[in-house]
């Protein structure tokens, strides 16, 4: 089966009326706004399905998943990188929200199927190798992270290992 181009049905319009955008650039711009604001106000929270930020990005990870394809690689590009974002908070919350390892491990493989060569991030595989407990690799790891502000809260992320407090009570 091959790929559905948006000139057929474009599954993303249901995403881009819910943040007001007519892009997929535009859909990225303001999913970034929206996690950002759900951060800052404490409520982001990959639990609640009735959270904008988290239709948005089942309907962005549906398209995906049923081979949606906007025939350009960048605008495809945004779509991962809008799932990696997502992915990316949820493991920080699986870990010290919710304390949950198995949900960490599964968010953890899904932020790196959607992190693009292109992201310079270097968190997400650091808290993958941790949420496995491979610390060895997890350490060689936090060497290439050099990077500010990456490299500080990487070094903290491991101290956080390291002193027992991922998916601690």
């Amino acid at each position: 089966m091959g790929k559905k181009n948006n000139s057929e049905h474009n599954p993303l319009k249901e995403a881009y009326a819910l943040l007001q955008v007519s892009s997929s650039s535009e859909l990225a711009r303001e999913f970034i706004k929206e996690d950002q604001r759900l951060l800052k106000a404490q409520i982001w929270d990959y639990k609640k399905s009735g959270l904008v930020l988290n239709i948005v990005k089942e309907i962005v990870e549906s398209a995906i998943d049923n081979e949606f394809t906007t025939r350009d690689k960048d605008s495809e590009d945004v779509l991962k990188t809008i799932l990696w974002f997502w992915y990316h908070h949820a493991i920080g919350y699986a870990i010290w929200g919710y304390k949950d390892k198995a949900e960490a491990l599964e968010f953890s493989s899904k932020a790196l199927k959607y992190q693009t060569s292109d992201n310079p991030n270097k968190i997400t595989r650091l808290l993958y190798l941790l949420v496995r407990d491979e610390e060895k690799d997890a350490a060689l790891w936090l060497e290439t992270i050099v990077n500010e502000p990456d490299k500080t809260a990487s070094h903290g992320i491991m101290k956080e290992y390291l002193d027992g407090n991922f998916f601690k009570p």
